[in-house]
C-alpha cells in the first residue's frame, strides 16, 4: 500500500472482530475494515493492538509498516508462525497492530485494506471474518 486510505481521515473509534481477523475503523466519513489474509494454505489473525491515543476524534497522519522481531520456525504451536506489524500515526497518539500468520514456511500474511483488491481468503475460507465487532480490551 502506498498511500493509505486512513492517512488525512478523522478516526472516531476502533474496534475488532471476535474472531481477530479484521479490524474496524470508524472514521467520519464511513467505516473501513481492514482484513487479515493469509496465502493459500495459511492463517492470518491480529494478536494485538496498542493504542496510545489520548482521545478522539484523532486525525491520522501516516500509516507504516513495521519490522517486527519474533518470526519462528518450529515453534511447539506452528510450523511456522510469522510476525508482522502496522503503525497508524494520529495527532492525539499512536495505533500499533501486531498480525501474525502461521503456515508451513511457505506462505506468509497481510492487512488487506479496501483499496487493496487482493483479498484472497484462503483456500478453506480459513481468512474470512465473522465481522462481529466488539470493543478493544
Amino acid at each position: 500500500m502506498t498511500q493509505s486510505i486512513l492517512v488525512g481521515k478523522t478516526l472516531n473509534n476502533i474496534k475488532i472482530a471476535d474472531d481477530s481477523k479484521a479490524i474496524l475503523f470508524q472514521i467520519t466519513s464511513g467505516d473501513v475494515i481492514a482484513k487479515t489474509d493469509g496465502d493459500c494454505c495459511s492463517s492470518t489473525w491480529v494478536e494485538n493492538i496498542e493504542v496510545t491515543i489520548k482521545k478522539f476524534p484523532a486525525q491520522v497522519l501516516s500509516v507504516e509498516y513495521l519490522d517486527l522481531p519474533g518470526s519462528l520456525r518450529d515453534d511447539e504451536n506452528y510450523e511456522c508462525l510469522q510476525v508482522y506489524g502496522c503503525k497508524i500515526e494520529t495527532d492525539q497518539g499512536t495505533i500499533i497492530i501486531d498480525y501474525r500468520n502461521s503456515s508451513n514456511g511457505y506462505y506468509g500474511g497481510n492487512l488487506s485494506w479496501p483499496d487493496d483488491n487482493y483479498f484472497y481468503g484462503g483456500v478453506y475460507g480459513q481468512n474470512i471474518s465473522t465481522e462481529r465487532w466488539i470493543d478493544l480490551p
